[in-house]
């Protein structure tokens, strides 16, 4: 019985510690073209850092589960940086799935997506400024939680009842 209730709190304690959902509604009529980032919570270092370059077409929702999951987005992201030491050039690329995708997942949350909206099918920039959208929590970082575009707007929020960090973009 004590092996048992050791095992389900160990069970507990890692999901606690999980990376939670990442929801990605563009309400907008403009495609989205950015980096996304993950980042460990520790301000000094804020590593381990998770990253990759991500589109997401004009009227999409995606949930992103898990970066191991991530494939099964729509679209798919297929692979991610990771990078856990500071040195700039320390990236490597990992394809998924991946252990080491599902180690990095309960290290890390959702910090943030920079990017920039382009007209629906192109690869021409709306007059809107970058977005730099997502949670300051390194300290490094200019991100905003409410961004206000041209032609659209954006609010970046994270829910920490439910673990989840939800993204939307519409237009003005």
């Amino acid at each position: 019985m004590k092996k048992l209730l050791y095992l389900i709190a160990i069970c507990l304690g890692f999901t606690s510690f999980a990376q939670g959902y990442l929801h990605i509604y563009n309400y907008s009529s403009y495609d989205l073209t950015g980096r996304l980032y993950a980042n460990g919570t520790n301000p000094s270092s804020c590593l381990p850092e998770v990253f990759t370059s991500y589109n997401v077409p004009a009227g999409a929702m995606v949930d992103i589960k898990s970066f191991n999951t991530s494939d099964l987005a729509i679209p798919p992201i297929n692979g991610w940086a990771v990078r856990t030491a500071p040195t700039s050039g320390s990236a490597v690329n990992v394809a998924v799935p991946s252990g080491l995708l599902i180690t990095m997942g309960n290290l890390t949350r959702w910090h943030f997506y920079w990017f920039q909206t382009r007209y629906a099918g192109t690869s021409t920039q709306t007059p809107d400024p970058d977005f730099p959208m997502g949670e300051n929590l390194c300290g490094w970082s200019t991100n905003s939680t409410d961004v206000y575009g041209v032609v659209t707007q954006a609010k970046w929020y994270y829910d920490p009842v439910t673990n989840e960090t939800t993204l939307i973009v519409k237009d003005i």
